[in-house]
């Protein structure tokens, strides 16, 4: 589509005014100006990608090369087009929209408007994977949800891909080669963009052939065998459980051998690999090996199940990382590897990883050893950074392992903390092997590095499970002794917030932390904020699903809190008893706000009482109660009884322990009272003898 055409298309609102149709409607809104977004992208796109090839400038109509500020003039319309597009969809009087459309013409130009948009949104569904396009149909008078989706996730792809040029443009984006000739101290690592993400980072999913399945449904595993063949699973069942019980130990891995020392990290080889092509070179070289170890980088926060971003592979001589966001769909290549029974494959804590395996690429493991458990048989730290630290004499740095490693390029101090956490793990393997060979004699389970193996073996069974929600259960675990105090109004809040936090990052593919922190759901809950204002106050830092939502979250703190607190207060009232001489009702306040519930008072008509003469001469009546006197009294002979001396659990061994102090100080006051006695002494007799 051209600029012209994109201009144009943005002006068609301004030409309805100007002719008097004020209440044109696509019947898609708020879908018309997630169109107009996609043109705006589309300009900056073409304009940032012309402007790469180009120099950075512009030709033509619209300057001359070199030209950025005429470029960002251009920009700055469109965008100013879209700003007023908004203004003027704002301003429609929708509730005459039906009126208008008995004009002939008014109902003539929507209708040719209107299949103009839907066009204009089928070619920008275009840009998404095949697998994940949706046909518009022309003349459709509404969008279904997956229309309405795809076209919000082309935005996004297309804002995300502006993001990308620019980025190119500045000389932060690298090739896979680029990228590990980074030294440190470069520009790139030094920024706070290389490590928590704050510069440019894309929302992998959308690239994602396959999109990702948050339903509360149970995971179904899609496996691939050793010949790369695709199978569908059944819930609940590990596809090679037989494989891996019935495998027997290749004998050379029991058996004592020579350790070999592994290679300075500076002298080792590194691949990154983000190619179908050299992924398959990978692969016939490491059905080569006899030990493979192996890593996975995991992001979790702006993702509802998590994705696997990057896998490190070590052998003996070489390092490798693979991209798995750019070869997702291609990690199952790996299959005839994984699932070799005579490869083994070492890796450190792998409960994880086994289900990330299984989850992003369908991956089983057949033979590998744990050397967190290895640790553990032999009652050492488990951490991987001390079994570094102990057997290579390498201090790993961890401050990247909560880094965000969606962010590529990755920056020259992560890709080293990458491959430090498989480039010494044979080694270590090596050793801890020998440790568990020369201790079987002492173990009381027999051989300690069959049980190593078969503890592996176990935890290799385990499968993938998507994360499940019980609405009347999970908040309270979640909340745990923070519910204390709660009442009832407030427990309903937090538990219908925190089950609309769940559903709400299930759909946007968020973590429920990154959509509602677990403390705001409590400050929700303890509140109880009836206004969007003060909604947004307790859930610092505000995120944008959040607010975007308020409304709706408003009205669930609403819903939870009315009727319960009408009932809460009916049952508190005051019942006053008829009387004779009681004046006209009045109005009055039933029931008190108290801030820890959030009870509400109603305000409420009820007749106020009225006391006769002799209740109120009572109550002026200053003089103490018999009770009174005798509380007064009882009070003043316990200040004046003296408390019995109890003593305390222990006092015995304490006064042991001072008198054995004292006996020692005496003791030793007597030595050093001897000593300088003697020494007093040697001194005279020495004086003698020269005198």
């Amino acid at each position: 589509m051209s600029i012209r055409a994109c201009v144009n298309f943005l002006c068609f609102r301004i030409f309805l005014q100007k002719k008097g149709y004020m209440h044109a409607s696509f019947c898609f809104s708020p879908m018309p100006f997630c169109c107009c977004c996609c043109c705006c992208c589309l300009l900056v796109r073409s304009l940032l990608f012309e402007g790469g090839k180009r120099g950075g400038g512009m030709t033509g109509e619209f300057g001359t090369p070199g030209d950025f500020p005429r470029t960002k003039d251009i920009v700055n319309g469109a965008f100013g087009l879209v700003k007023e597009y908004g203004k003027l969809v704002s301003e429609l009087p929708w509730d005459d929209y039906d009126y208008h459309m008995a004009f002939p013409g008014f109902r003539q130009q929507i209708k040719r408007h209107r299949e103009s948009l839907v066009e204009f949104m089928d070619k920008c569904c275009q840009l998404l994977p095949e697998k994940r396009r949706t046909a518009f149909k022309t003349g459709a008078g509404t969008l279904t949800e997956q229309q309405r989706s795809a076209v919000l996730e082309a935005v996004d792809s297309l804002l995300e891909n502006v993001d990308g040029l620019l980025d190119n443009l500045k000389g932060k984006r690298l090739n896979a080669t680029d990228q590990l000739s980074l030294t440190f101290g470069s520009e790139l690592q030094q920024s706070s963009f290389a490590v928590d993400g704050g510069g440019c980072v894309l929302r992998p999913q959308l690239t994602f052939e396959h999109p990702v399945d948050n339903s509360p449904t149970p995971f179904c595993p899609v496996y691939y065998d050793e010949k790369g063949e695709r199978h569908v699973g059944q819930p609940g069942i590990h596809p090679f459980a037989e494989l891996i019980k019935n495998m027997s130990m290749p004998e050379e891995q029991l058996i004592r051998r020579v350790e070999t020392p592994y290679l300075p990290l500076a002298q080792c080889p590194l691949r990154f690999v983000d190619a179908t092509v050299d992924l398959e070179d990978v692969v016939a070289l490491l059905l080569k090996e006899k030990e493979i170890a192996v890593d996975l980088e995991h992001h979790s926060f702006y993702s509802y199940q998590g994705f696997t971003c990057l896998m490190q592979i070590s052998t003996r001589s070489e390092d490798i990382l693979i991209d798995c966001l750019k070869l997702r769909s291609s990690i199952h290549l790996l299959a005839p590897v994984f699932l070799n029974p005579n490869i083994l494959k070492v890796l450190h804590g792998a409960r994880e990883d086994i289900r990330w395996l299984q989850k992003d690429f369908g991956l089983y493991l057949v033979n590998f050893f744990d050397t967190g458990i290895a640790l553990q048989t032999l009652h050492m730290p488990h951490g991987l950074a001390f079994a570094v630290d102990h057997f290579c004499q390498v201090k790993l740095d961890k401050k990247y392992q909560t880094a965000d490693w969606r962010i590529r390029p990755i920056p020259a101090e992560m890709v080293t903390y990458a491959r430090q956490d498989t480039h010494f793990l044979l080694y270590v393997y090596d050793r801890l092997k020998t440790l568990l060979l020369n201790s079987e004699g002492r173990a009381s389970i027999g051989n300690l590095l069959v049980h190593v193996l078969n503890e592996s073996r176990r935890l290799s069974l385990e499968i993938y499970e998507k994360p499940q929600l019980d609405p009347d259960a999970s908040y309270k675990i979640a909340l745990g002794r923070s519910l204390g105090g709660l009442s009832s109004v407030q427990m309903q809040v937090a538990r219908e917030i925190f089950n609309w936090r769940d559903a709400i990052a299930r759909e946007v593919d968020d973590s429920p932390p990154a959509v509602l922190h677990l403390s705001a759901v409590l400050a929700i809950a303890t509140k109880l904020p009836t206004s969007a204002n003060d909604f947004l106050k307790c859930c610092t830092p505000v995120s944008m699903v959040v607010r975007t939502n308020v409304t709706r979250l408003v009205q669930i703190v609403k819903d939870s809190v009315g009727d319960d607190a009408i009932a809460g207060n009916s049952e508190s009232d005051v019942k006053v008893e008829p009387s004779s001489r009681e004046t006209g009702p009045m109005p009055r306040i039933v029931g008190v706000h108290c801030p820890m519930t959030g009870t509400l008072p109603s305000i409420e008509r009820r007749p106020a009482p009225v006391f006769l003469k002799e209740e109120a001469a009572a109550l002026r009546s200053t003089e103490p109660s018999a009770w009174f006197n005798a509380m007064r009294n009882v009070a003043a002979v316990l200040r004046n009884k003296r408390l019995p001396t109890v003593a305390l659990p222990g006092q015995e061994v304490v006064e042991t322990l001072m008198r054995a102090k004292t006996v020692e100080k005496q003791l030793r006051d007597a030595l050093e009272t001897r000593e300088k006695y003697d020494t007093t002494r040697t001194l005279s007799d020495v004086k003698k003898i020269w005198c």
